[in-house]
């Protein structure tokens, strides 16, 4: 759980010297554009637009840290913490004059501080995700329209940022097939996020190989068929078989924006670990009581740690991830996955296995934050090997 500023969390790091994935800790700084780098931390932008959104502190330090917020309307995941971790913000929509906040970040003697600007609103209530919502809740703190699906995390928002959500008519009934939000300066998505319920969970086609460009990621930034070369292949992030409960679903998994460039041989095919992880996944996912659903996050580290840029400006991802939130019989339970974008396949599954809270920090992205506080701080604070069938 990411969520205010004095909620806190433990940053596990493990010491191997084996490679594998439970080394996978916090990445080295990427090295940003512009003043947004002052040493003990950097951030990854310091503009947000009116709508509101988020962005990532880094830090990297040796000892104990702690940072601040000065405006209320800026919230920070982490107020302290020791060695290398990540820090997400979050500024609240905003209806009136351009605003700034001040975050600090302090390390024994060394100090960060960074300024934030927030553009003018136009006097209304922006939204991030301006769909409709035909069951709004009734948190105002919560976001509205499809962002307000518990699969859906915190939206990093900005221009630059694009969320969108497809969806399909099934019986009559709108279904939604997959989320995403894309970083249009990456050329590639954040996250993709699903669900799976009795519907969705049913296999009613076989796969068709439908890539078609996304119409609505801007010309300039879409990515298409030459974007994706040896010794990468087209790798889906809401994988082909993970939407087989209509044709129409299944072709939207081909839309190049839920497409990545992946290793072939030894990580998108041949029996991989992340092949495996996906499997296990999809198995523990797929539901057939009406009463139950089981939410997924898909993503990569293209927030701060890049294998390489392809053609086109395509950025590779040199870490993915996946969660599962599962809701069976009534009760919650959460898991998650990381691993390096590597050719290795000897990798076990379950030295890929994190909690939650595990992963927020190593990816600075909040998970499951619509669903109740209660909840979301027990499911995702630790994980239980008994409670999945490895």
């Amino acid at each position: 759980m990411i969520k205010g500023l004095f909620k806190l969390f433990i940053l596990f790091i493990v010491y191997s010297t084996v490679v594998s994935c439970s080394e996978q800790n916090i990445p080295d700084l990427p090295e940003n554009p512009g003043n947004t780098n002052q040493g003990i931390a950097s951030i990854d932008q310091t503009q947000i637009n009116a709508n509101g959104g988020g962005f990532i502190i880094r830090v990297k330090t040796n000892g104990t840290w702690e940072a601040s917020s000065s405006e209320t309307w800026c919230t920070l995941s982490r107020a302290s913490g020791n060695g290398n971790g990540s820090i997400s913000g979050y500024m609240k929509a905003n209806t009136e004059a351009e605003r700034s906040v001040i975050i600090t970040i302090i390390a024994g003697k060394e100090k960060a501080e960074f300024t934030l600007k927030q553009l003018a609103g136009n006097g209304s209530n922006p939204d991030p995700d301006p769909s409709p919502d035909p069951n709004p809740g009734p948190d105002p703190e919560k976001p509205s329209g499809y962002a307000g699906r518990i699969e859906i995390p915190v939206l990093k928002g900005g221009s630059m940022n694009i969320f969108h959500t497809w969806t399909t008519k099934e019986n009559g009934k709108e279904t939604v097939t997959y989320s995403y939000e894309y970083d249009c300066t990456k050329k590639h998505v954040r996250w993709v996020a699903f669900t799976f319920d009795n519907v969705t969970s049913q296999k009613n086609v076989e796969r068709k190989d439908a890539y078609q460009t996304d119409p609505n990621i801007p010309a300039q930034y879409r990515t298409e068929r030459s974007d994706y070369y040896q010794p990468y292949n087209r790798g889906h992030m809401v994988a082909s078989s993970d939407r087989l409960y209509n044709r129409e679903a299944n072709s939207q998994t081909f839309y190049y924006s839920n497409i990545s460039p992946q290793l072939i041989d030894g990580f998108n095919q041949g029996g991989s670990t992340w092949d495996a992880i996906e499997n296990k996944v999809q198995e523990w996912g797929k539901v057939s009581n009406s009463q139950d659903t089981t939410y997924i996050v898909k993503g990569t580290s293209i927030d701060y740690a890049i294998l390489a840029t392809g053609k086109n400006g395509v950025q590779i991802p040199k870490y993915y991830f996946s969660t599962i939130l599962s809701y069976k019989n009534g009760q919650y339970k959460a898991i998650g996955f990381y691993i390096e974008h590597t050719y290795d396949k000897s990798q076990n599954i379950k030295q890929c296995a994190k909690s939650i809270d595990e992963l927020e920090s190593i990816t600075g992205i909040d998970f499951y934050h619509n669903l109740p506080d209660n909840i979301e701080s027990e499911v995702e604070r630790s994980y239980k090997e008994s409670d999945w069938a490895w």
